[in-house]
């Protein structure tokens, strides 16, 4: 009989992960977009490299990362994510299941101060240098994290409460 066992292998983020927020409003669709992220995690790992345990895992993203392209609606933006007070946007891993390139996680995400149990489901490839490619999105409704939806020219524009969180994010095995 032969045992299979686990490495522990810490992982942190390489390259440029991509953020996205998108969402409607009575004008037009719009998006947010970040390129910075700080992003921890642990995997036990078979011996081919593939995750086969997610132990732990925690993401913070800094709010005012997150740009349009529009200063206006920017300000809008961080005005209703209370971003004077809330510097951050953060998940924390309470759990995790893997079924075959799918991680189903559930944690806790925090948006302008205000925490909710979430599950985000992401896929993952191996990529030959070792490291991890995730993908992943998840629907909020702004008004459940306490977050009033913009508006824009004296309340004529109004964004809608649903917006799609969505990431595609490489994590490298950490060098002892």
């Amino acid at each position: 009989m032969i045992a299979l066992t686990g490495v522990a292998q810490n992982y942190r983020v390489s390259g440029t992960p991509l953020i996205s927020i998108t969402g409607t409003s009575t004008l037009h669709d719009w998006e947010m977009t970040s390129n910075q992220a700080s992003l921890q995690a642990a995997f036990e790992t078979d011996a081919a490299g593939t995750p086969s345990k997610l132990t732990s895992l925690n993401l913070s993203i800094p709010a005012e990362s997150l740009k349009s392209g529009k200063g206006a609606m920017d300000k809008n933006a961080y005005n209703s994510l209370k971003t004077d007070k809330n510097k951050l946007i953060t998940f924390q891993l309470t759990s995790a299941t893997i079924n075959g390139k799918t991680i189903d996680n559930k944690g806790s995400l925090t948006i302008a101060g205000t925490t909710k149990p979430v599950q985000v489901n992401a896929t993952f490839e191996v990529q030959g240098d070792g490291s991890l490619k995730f993908k992943g999105s998840k629907k909020i409704i702004m008004t459940e994290f306490n977050v009033e939806p913009p508006s824009f020219m004296f309340g004529s524009v109004k964004t809608g409460d649903e917006i799609t969180l969505s990431f595609e994010i490489i994590l490298s095995p950490t060098k002892l």
